[in-house]
């Protein structure tokens, strides 16, 4: 008998930062799944006002005690059977780096094919904007296990160590960074005042530019 495909999972589990006003963050990526029509499972590591990029703002940052016992819940979830995916962004603070590869971990045992998506939220060209542990909790912890990351240019040259001034340096730095699909934003374009999204997946290499 051919399985009903209605039955296989399809919730994608989505932690990363939440706003009040603005569509980032768990905003954006709810809606966009939502709109794919994926049941999401949404779990904030920070709750703002605004992008902090905009103003100051009152930052609220779950106790890590709370957060790892929220999320051991949903390892525990009866439902957790539904879940296809895993997509991580934003974390409020290194400590949450673990609750989420212990969540990976869960949803992995329970459907071996689900996706983890780790996209590593720690700068751009200006710098960190989050402290340097937490970005050191993405680099060492989350993304040797993402089967796609989602780095910027900034971010890549962070966690490779080195500027990434072409696309043959951001291939060797992706290509090294342990995902086996890597798409690099803010990639360098062969277009006179371009960007790119560079996409590789162990199989080919493609540049979109604009």
């Amino acid at each position: 008998m051919i399985a009903d495909k209605t039955d296989a999972p399809r919730a994608v589990i989505v932690i990363s930062s939440h706003v009040a006003r603005g569509s980032v963050g768990n905003r954006a990526a709810v809606f966009a799944l939502e709109t794919l029509g994926f049941p999401v499972w949404a779990v904030p590591t920070v709750i703002l006002p605004w992008h902090p990029g905009h103003s100051r703002a009152t930052r609220i940052v779950p106790p890590l005690d709370q957060f790892k016992a929220l999320m051991a819940d949903l390892e525990r979830a009866p439902w957790l059977g539904e879940v296809s995916a895993v997509l991580s962004g934003y974390l409020g603070e290194a400590g949450q780096a673990e609750a989420v590869a212990s969540l990976v971990a869960a949803v992995k045992a329970r459907t071996p094919d689900a996706l983890y998506v780790c996209d590593p939220v720690m700068g751009d060209s200006g710098g960190l904007y989050v402290p340097e542990p937490t970005a050191v909790a993405l680099r060492d912890r989350l993304m040797p296990i993402a089967d796609i990351a989602t780095p910027n240019r900034y971010e890549l040259e962070w966690m490779a160590g080195a500027p990434l001034p072409d696309i043959k340096s951001v291939t060797a730095a992706a290509l090294h960074a342990g995902p086996s699909t890597m798409l690099v934003t803010s990639a360098p374009s062969m277009m006179a005042g371009g960007t790119g999204n560079f996409l590789l997946d162990g199989r080919q290499a493609l540049l979109a530019e604009h």
